[in-house]
């Protein structure tokens, strides 16, 4: 139902509609220097980023507006320090746990009363749970992705196998295709969050979402006898050889040509896959949904949420605001999230390509979804579970010692 060609989707047009414009602040001309960190730095979202910041200096005479763009890994260690050193006057970041561990130090402003000023709330409620700490919001949020697998077509009907429905069916065609000298699953686990969506969606499709969630904020144990069955399932493709050798070695990026040269089969991966690839060789690329694996648990996904704040330290606060309305505007937000092949943090904007309905449909149709693992629980135990998932692809036999590691770490942190 959901495999999807997505043949010319990163130049398809994401939103076609304006349903309406916001209020925005004063149109009188401010003077003021505006200061953006950003880890946005793919090139179209840097390319999107830069006309629109152009555009809000024609807009305010005076204004001239300055972006630090730097690549993710960077960003994550860089934003500890500059929030406290030399904080700018907005800064993207992820949402959930990853910035509350900054709201809760007092590191972001309050804003929550921009979006009852700019008539926000209705249009952006679904995503502010994510921004929420105690009950007030400190970020906005921009964009969101949803996550699943990545295939090449040509190796598919070369090897006989449509997009599987199962988990059983996941393994079938797993074997097929290692039979057929192609690797099953391509992944670059050196980077080490990309190996996390293995662990959270396994743990959805057979435990459901409270139970993560509760995983995740501490209150349930690594050592319960669910997650082992987490383990246990995952350790048969990775005990079958169905993963990419050596995936350490690689970065999540580093791992994609295997997929558009046809010596792997499928990503499980968002749909920066198809940023990562040149246009000519998206037509090869489809996509679909991590499979079910009980079918008495509902169907949860994984929406990961991106967002912008301003630290408490800026030092032009009100020009801020100001460029976060010019922001959340529906063209300006619609481009921005295109240019990095994801999809607006709005409700009122229509979406003809397939492969943006495609995920607008997992999410419309899931009972209800988590983030991801390292923006779901404490920073400090996602840095120990990633590189325990690291060691479990590479060494599973060491299950039952990762996981009584990722226990005592809990035990520690929520304490």
């Amino acid at each position: 139902m959901f495999g999807v060609d997505l043949r010319g989707w990163c130049s398809a047009i994401v939103a076609t509609a304006v349903l309406g414009s916001l209020a925005v602040p004063s149109a009188m001309a401010q003077t003021g220097q505006l200061t953006i960190n950003t880890d946005r730095s793919g090139v179209g979202q840097k390319a999107a980023m830069s006309k629109i910041a152009s555009d809000f200096e024609a807009k305010n005479p005076g204004t001239k507006v300055t972006i630090n763009f730097s690549d993710v890994e960077s960003y994550k260690t860089s934003i500890r320090n500059f929030l406290v050193t030399t904080p700018p006057d907005l800064a993207f970041w992820f949402t959930g746990a990853r910035m509350r561990a900054f709201s809760k130090r007092g590191a972001f402003e309050d804003i929550s009363k921009f979006y009852t000023d700019q008539n926000l709330k209705d249009v952006m409620g679904p995503f502010l749970p994510a921004v929420t700490d105690g009950g007030k919001q400190y970020m906005m949020p921009t964009n969101f992705t949803t996550w699943g697998f990545f295939y090449n077509k040509e190796v598919f009907e070369r090897v006989g196998i449509s997009p599987p429905k199962t988990w059983d069916e996941l393994m079938a065609a797993a074997a097929k295709l290692k039979a057929a000298g192609v690797i099953p699953f391509t992944i670059g686990t050196r980077d080490l969050w990309a190996n996390d969506l293995w662990f959270d969606y396994l743990d959805l499709r057979l435990n459901g979402l409270d139970f993560h969630m509760a995983l995740m904020d501490g209150k349930e144990s690594y050592t319960d006898d669910r997650v082992k069955k987490v383990f246990a399932t995952w350790q048969q493709p990775i005990e079958k050889g169905y993963f990419l050798e050596n995936a350490s070695s690689y970065g999540w990026q580093e791992a994609i040509p295997l997929l558009a040269q046809g010596k792997a089969a499928m990503y499980l991966l968002g749909p920066y896959v198809l940023t990562s690839l040149p246009a000519d060789v998206h037509g090869k690329i489809g996509f679909f949904p991590f499979p079910s694996l009980d079918p008495k648990v509902d169907t949860f996904e994984e929406v990961s949420i991106n967002g912008v704040g301003i630290p408490s330290g800026a030092k032009n606060k009100e020009l801020a605001l100001k460029f976060l309305a010019f922001l959340a505007q529906p063209d300006n937000l619609s481009a921005f999230a295109k240019a990095g092949a994801v999809l607006p943090a709005r409700t009122d904007v229509s979406l003809e390509d397939q492969f943006s309905q495609v995920q607008m449909k997992l999410v419309q149709t899931a009972k209800g979804s988590s983030q991801f693992y390292d923006r779901d629980t404490d920073p400090e135990m996602a840095q120990i579970g990633m590189k325990g998932f690291q060691e479990f692809l590479a060494n599973p036999q060491r299950s039952e010692a990762i996981l009584e590691r990722l226990e005592a770490a809990r035990k520690r942190i929520f304490k």
